[in-house]
């Protein structure tokens, strides 16, 4: 019935920065961008990648006032992204206005989050998927905190696809999260880490590390889930493009990231260099 909906911002560039990282997760980004720094009537609009706007945002005079009964509500594909929406929202100026969870008197298959973004207006991301029968728990997709690491070198280490050195020692990953804070991300499921992501930024470019999921949690979309937070996070820091590496021997991984639409860079060469000990020639 709707084709799409325009929001008025007063800060356009600021509501850019939180859309960008919100809808990220749910697999939006900018179709058309209409940003003249120091101008008026700026606007940009965002939907599915190749297609059209699904909501656009238009530069107002004056903050919008509140508008009673106004919602907007965005599709997710699974629970995690939905709580990766949640997440997203708060770590970008957002406000909590219910956490991710169910909402039986909506309906008994129905897994939403709210918050309002910085100049008001309301908005839900909402999965419609069965819900887990009894004793079964819902994945969360939160931020890659010190703590995760103990668990997190455990998944790693039990993975075949996952190649480990002196840069994985607890203190070098504290270093890298420290240097990197808000971009790496962890899925829990009942208090048990069951996957990971962990993803910086150089000022140019990205760089995603060891993105896994449990061998017993996979086909759930935590992996999507996770890469979602990431390129969100990233886009939000005003990064345009990641690089990662797979061992070429990963079947299982190289086609986890084709599905992703990510380009193999066959016209280039990987090469590693020590920052000491080097011999000259």
């Amino acid at each position: 019935m709707i084709h799409h909906l325009s929001l008025g911002v007063h800060d356009i560039e600021g509501a850019a920065r939180f859309y960008d990282a919100v809808l990220g997760t749910l697999g939006h980004v900018r179709v058309w961008t209409d940003l003249r720094p120091g101008e008026t009537g700026q606007a940009l609009g965002y939907g599915p990648p190749g297609g059209g706007d699904v909501l656009a945002l238009k530069q107002v005079a004056q903050p919008a006032a509140d508008i009673p009964g106004q919602h907007i509500a965005f599709g997710a594909a699974t629970h995690a992204a939905v709580e990766a929406f949640h997440a997203a929202a708060l770590a970008h100026g957002g406000r909590d206005n219910g956490a991710p969870g169910w909402r039986p008197d909506y309906g008994e298959d129905y897994y939403a989050a709210f918050v309002v973004d910085p100049e008001g207006h309301r908005l839900e991301a909402v999965c419609r998927a069965v819900r887990p029968g009894p004793g079964a728990t819902t994945p969360t997709v939160v931020a890659f905190e010190r703590s995760h690491l103990p668990a997190a070198l455990a998944l790693w280490r039990a993975m075949p696809g996952i190649g480990l050195s002196e840069a994985d020692e607890p203190a070098a990953l504290a270093a890298f999260l420290r240097r990197n804070p808000g971009l790496s991300f962890v899925a829990q499921d009942g208090g048990e880490l069951v996957g990971t992501i962990l993803c910086g930024h150089d000022g140019r470019r990205g760089l995603i590390h060891h993105l896994a999921v449990a061998p017993g949690r996979r086909r759930r979309g935590l992996g999507r889930a996770l890469l979602d937070a990431a390129l969100a996070a990233l886009q939000a820091q005003g990064i345009g493009k990641c690089h990662l590496m797979v061992f070429a021997d990963n079947a299982e991984g190289l086609a986890f990231w084709r599905r992703q639409q990510a380009i193999e860079r066959v016209e280039l060469a990987l090469l590693s260099i020590a920052t000491g000990g080097r011999q000259g020639g």
